[in-house]
């Protein structure tokens, strides 16, 4: 007779047998800091410079809602199982995300210091790809004190600002912005497309779904979350950021933090239990560097890039988990699958590419439609192929 599978806790080192208060509510901020990426920082002032309000609306709503509805869908043993069964996928989510915040480093820098060519936004990137690397090797003990510290000092940051400067845009938010309400509408899909699907390729809400043992972690990642992006349309100016010190203690803060987690999970590819662990992947860590050079290169060096970069976490990383994650899709992953969907985000692409590099938006949702109904046609034929 086969042994029976451990339990979490003890699969997993350092994993409480029950939840508790103190790690729910660690846990939480951690994951709203985990969250606060380039994304948050920034693509709210993108968002309301094009849309207005409903814009910001537009990226709050699924992104709070996206992430809650995760850690109330999985519990830890899904949150194992998609682990297990999608670690490539995960990993290099999250190697992505580390090029994506050197990348910003390294543009938004160099604009603070347009006098230096590019080098001052690079040391400064190349600075943060550093200290992530040594935050990597800390346990977890350290980093759901280090998540929940950030948390705290942004909204400090955010109050101070308020308090300081003045509430900004959120004070007088504009109605509307350069492009039209059927360009919102027209946007939406892609939007919300994305903020629902990506959390599941997030390894470290699965780490806090598992570490916490309590889907309400959940709950405090929204409270701790909302403050941070409302802090963004708060320092928002003329379509950019505004050039403070408060804001740019924000950036440093969050940047640091969020290139650091994502380097830890691209490189360990799991929680580290004894048979659940994997082989470092040294690419996840050496890799991102590269995007540094992206933030430098004045041809590259701007917010078309910042959106193509946005592609992948608005179609290929929300397609990948709609079509081989979800019941709708339920695709087997392999070489051969993966082409064929890769072939078919092609023309998925360009219309993301008209839409919003070149503001022509109405092919998104035939392009957000076409991969449902490819979902539901694979969910078909799979539960047709299986006996019963």
């Amino acid at each position: 007779m086969s042994a029976s599978p451990p339990s979490i806790a003890e699969a997993v080192p350092g994993a409480p047998r029950r939840a508790t208060p103190a790690g729910i509510l660690g846990w939480g901020l951690y994951s709203a800091s985990s969250w606060t990426w380039c994304i948050g920082m920034f693509l709210p002032i993108v968002l309301v410079k094009y849309l207005g309000w409903p814009g910001f609306l537009l990226f709050a709503i699924p992104n709070v809602a996206g992430v809650v509805a995760f850690g109330y869908a999985f519990d830890e043993g899904a949150c194992r199982r998609m682990l297990r069964e999608h670690r490539v996928a995960v990993r290099i989510f999250s190697t992505v995300t580390v090029c994506y915040q050197l990348f910003f480093v390294a543009w938004i820098a160099g604009a603070l210091f347009p006098g230096q060519g590019g080098l001052a936004g690079a040391v400064i990137a190349v600075g943060i790809w550093i200290v992530g690397l040594v935050l990597a090797a800390l346990p977890d003990r350290f980093w759901v004190v280090l998540g929940s510290a950030c948390c705290l000092a942004s909204i400090g940051l955010f109050i101070a600002y308020l308090a300081t400067r003045g509430p900004g845009l959120l004070g007088d938010p504009p109605a509307g912005g350069l492009l039209t309400g059927g360009d919102t509408f027209a946007l939406a899909p892609a939007i919300i497309f994305g903020f629902l699907l990506c959390p599941w390729l997030d390894g470290s809400f699965h780490r806090a779904r598992i570490r916490s043992r309590s889907p309400h972690t959940f709950a405090v990642f929204a409270l701790g979350f909302t403050p941070m992006i409302l802090f963004t349309v708060a320092y928002a100016t003329g379509g950019g950021l505004a050039v403070d010190v408060l804001v740019i203690l924000q950036l440093l803060v969050q940047l640091t933090f969020t290139t650091a987690v994502h380097l830890r999970e691209a490189w360990l590819g799991g929680l580290g239990a004894a048979h659940d662990r994997a082989a470092p992947w040294p690419l996840a860590a050496l890799l991102p560097v590269l995007c540094v050079l992206l933030g430098t290169l004045p041809a590259l060096a701007g917010e078309a890039t910042y959106l193509r970069f946005l592609g992948c976490y608005g179609l290929i990383f929300p397609a990948y988990a709609l079509l081989f994650m979800s019941p709708l899709g339920s695709a087997r992953t392999g070489l051969i699958p993966l082409l064929a969907v890769g072939v078919l985000l092609v023309p998925c692409l360009v219309a993301y590419e008209l839409a919003f590099i070149d503001h022509r938006t109405f092919l998104v949702p035939f392009a957000v439609l076409g991969l449902l109904v490819l979902a539901v046609l694979i969910g078909w034929a799979s539960r047709r192929r299986s006996p019963g």
